[in-house]
């Protein structure tokens, strides 16, 4: 129900248990970083009713600044609870990455970013733009299921098949803002 080995690319249906285990999650981050979060939010393919998944939970946690080295007071505590640091995902952004779980059974990431930044609001974005807009999660199905198919030991591949698919949502989002 909950995991996959790293860089494997295996989709599930759609679990309503994976918002469950986000809430399970977001209380254990927030207990152990307190003030030095602002907010966490259950984002990618979990979150998204009806949307075949890969059974790994991705969260944005949001903070108010990780310029220079001030990511590295969050890898301690989030070590503690089974995180690994991984370090920045994107290098045009300040998003870091911090998984949970073995090798073999990853189970969750979470994307530290600036809250407000750009990157958190398209987390935020994309995410509600699908749970509102069930025609373009079914394109989005036959898109994953597709990549799925012909990446499945191929994860940057699979991840990078879906850009062209997410760009064009937010140029949806653009024409009507």
């Amino acid at each position: 129900m909950l995991g996959l080995k790293r860089g494997k690319v295996k989709l599930f249906p759609y679990n309503p248990k994976w918002s469950e285990i986000f809430k399970k999650e977001r209380k254990i981050l927030q207990k152990a970083l307190g003030k030095m979060i602002i907010d966490i939010q259950h984002v990618g393919s979990t979150a998204i009713p009806n949307l075949p998944a890969k059974p790994i939970i991705d969260m944005a946690v949001a903070v108010s600044d990780l310029s220079g080295k001030k990511v590295e007071k969050y890898i301690e505590p989030l070590k503690e609870l089974g995180y690994e640091y991984r370090g920045v995902e994107r290098r045009h952004t300040r998003e870091h990455l911090f998984v949970k779980g073995s090798e073999e059974k990853r189970t969750c990431h979470l994307h530290m970013v600036e809250f407000n930044s750009k990157t958190w609001k398209n987390y935020l974005l994309f995410r509600d733009y699908l749970r509102n807009h069930k025609k373009v999660v079914a394109e989005y199905v036959e898109l994953k299921l597709e990549l799925a198919k012909k990446f499945s030991d191929n994860r940057k591949l699979y991840t990078s098949g879906k850009d062209k698919f997410i760009q064009g949502v937010f140029k949806k989002l653009k024409k009507s803002s």
